[in-house]
């Protein structure tokens, strides 16, 4: 027990660090969550907690939930960047103490099993980022693993009612996170039941049963939101979170061709660093099909894993709900090295790895001067990788008394490494990714009653949170239309993104800001209309309004 509380407590602080410092050296991330923010605001100044609204228009390509929460944030500490940004490192911090009870369940004799789960998942490089990151995956993939709990949970228990109960909330929830996906993730182990567990006495018939209601507690739940938001945002957004969801988004997924290989490639970067570290190597080779918990992490894993990969529209985090389920077959891998010897330096080749990350890190600036890279990674401060490289020199020379020191050595350098990797990146980029002082400049142009309109192929609301703005920005796609806008609107400003080799003279811009690899640009609706030399960049941007949107995501 005592060990246990030191496992949690070690992932408690950990996690705090990871969490703080993320907060520290980043914004909000455009495009994605600057959009789930814009969002979520403009329900809090429309006081209205149905309908999600992006630039005035309403918002279906996601559920609720994650705004409601943002709201909820404000609501405690006043709005604020910094408390909805909390929510997904809180889903994650609770997912992880989940996934040692989840241990538990599959293997309730193993105690090292249920210990080193967490600690595994944390030290995880997938999971640390998405960890930060302000997006639905984090609470889809808490959902999902509850629902996984409540599965076992129902075995154990001889299908006790409450835990039917718990796995309704689980989907319901899930549903609210990101859609009905949450049923990909739960109901193929469900209905494999048979297979992974082997076990006479479980009444099948209301085991089947059983998961009906649970489906039908989970779509209630989601219904209660949905049917009132659906007769409230009318008949196109009521079409739209009722079938754009489920179906349109199948549709939609096949006009993003990627190979049905392409999950097999990226699979181990889900496994990083754990892939370097010898324990699990050693381990997994006395693993066995006779073990039921491995079969119900098989069941978990492989039907999704095989239908995500049939899908031809594919991103990497989609798969962060199966995270759990490897970090499982790793813990149990591990478990099975009763090698004393082994642990003392089984980090040290992990500790290696780190260390000459670091040392380039640290030799970064003196490198590019040699090799003029890219003028930026001049910028970067010797400090984060000397940091790496001292954490992984004095973590490779402790030796690990047991198992779980190794994966605590490990995990605390895992997220070192993260830290300084993207503490050092920032460090020179952040600017280039924060939208406030562009947002600003125009709620103050707003402020004036200057009307505002972006011209390009989309407007994804990344100025309105940064700026707190409380009018729409007018979205305009072909010059035609922005050149009347502008006679309608003479003192009016025009959102421009542009390249510095793009034909735009800086003479015609009022405001300037740096945006990625890119700028940001307000044109006066008066220069517009008094310069034929700024015709031939809003032609080019109309041109590749036909290549798809590089900044669109899921």
């Amino acid at each position: 027990m005592h060990r246990l509380r030191s496992v949690r407590l070690s992932v408690f602080i950990l996690w705090g660090v990871l969490t703080t410092v993320s907060l520290y050296v980043r914004p909000l991330f455009p495009v994605d969550e600057t959009r789930y923010a814009a969002v979520a605001w403009e329900m809090w100044v429309r006081d209205d907690f149905l309908v999600p609204y992006l630039n005035g228009e309403p918002y279906s390509h996601k559920p609720p939930l994650l705004f409601w929460l943002m709201q909820l944030s404000w609501w405690l500490f006043g709005v604020n960047d910094w408390s909805l940004r909390l929510i997904s490192p809180l889903f994650s911090l609770a997912a992880l103490y989940l996934s040692g009870a989840v241990a538990r369940a599959l293997w309730p004799e193993r105690k090292r099993v249920v210990a080193l789960t967490p600690l595994l998942l944390l030290g995880s490089f997938f999971w640390m980022i998405y960890s930060t990151l302000t997006m639905f995956d984090m609470m889809l993939a808490f959902f999902a693993l509850l629902g996984i709990y409540s599965l076992l949970k129902l075995v154990a228990s001889g299908l006790a009612l409450k835990y039917w109960a718990l796995l309704g909330i689980a989907i319901g929830g899930g549903i609210l996170s990101k859609g009905p996906v949450i049923l990909m993730h739960i109901l193929p182990v469900a209905l494999l039941c048979p297979w992974w567990l082997k076990t006479a006495g479980l009444r099948w018939k209301h085991w089947y049963f059983g998961l009906i209601a649970a489906v039908l507690i989970g779509a209630a739940i989601a219904l209660g939101w949905a049917i009132p938001a659906g007769i409230v945002g009318g008949e196109t957004y009521r079409n739209a979170i009722f079938l754009g969801q489920t179906s349109g988004r199948l549709v939609k997924s096949f006009a993003h061709q990627s190979p049905w290989w392409w999950y097999l490639e990226i699979l181990p970067l889900l496994l990083l660093p754990w892939l370097l570290w010898k324990p699990l190597w050693a381990g997994l080779r006395k693993l066995t099909y006779q073990d039921s918990g491995i079969r119900f992490c098989l069941a978990w894993t492989i039907p999704v894993f095989i239908a995500f990969s049939l899908v031809s529209g594919k991103r990497i985090h989609y798969l962060l709900p199966l995270v759990p389920a490897l970090i499982l077959i790793v813990a149990r891998a591990v478990d099975e090295v009763a090698e004393v010897d082994l642990w003392e330096q089984s980090h040290s080749v992990v500790m290696a790895v780190f260390g000459l990350l670091g040392t380039v890190l640290m030799l970064l600036p003196w490198l590019n001067d040699a090799y003029q890279w890219r003028a930026e990674l001049s910028l970067i401060s010797p400090v984060w990788g000397g940091l790496l490289v001292i954490v992984a020199v004095i973590l490779g020379l402790i030796k690990a008394k047991a198992a779980q020191d190794s994966v605590i050595y490990v995990c605390a350098a895992s997220v070192i490494a993260s830290i300084t990797v993207f503490g050092g990146f920032f460090e020179v980029k952040a600017d280039r990714f924060d939208t406030k002082p562009a947002a600003q400049t125009i709620a103050a142009l707003m402020d004036e009653n200057k009307a505002i309109a972006f011209y390009g192929s989309k407007y994804h609301g990344q100025y309105h949170f940064a700026g707190r703005l409380k009018q729409a920005i007018t979205h305009i796609s072909n010059f035609a239309d922005l050149y009347d806008w502008a006679k309608l609107h003479q003192t009016g400003y025009i959102i421009v993104t542009y390249k510095d080799s793009e034909p735009l003279p800086s003479s015609l811009i009022s405001y300037q800001f740096s945006f990625k690899s890119q700028n940001i640009g307000l044109l006066s609706s008066q220069v517009l209309l008094a310069n034929t030399a700024a015709v031939p960049f809003f032609a080019s941007v109309e041109l590749s309004r036909i290549m798809d949107d590089p900044e669109k995501s899921d």
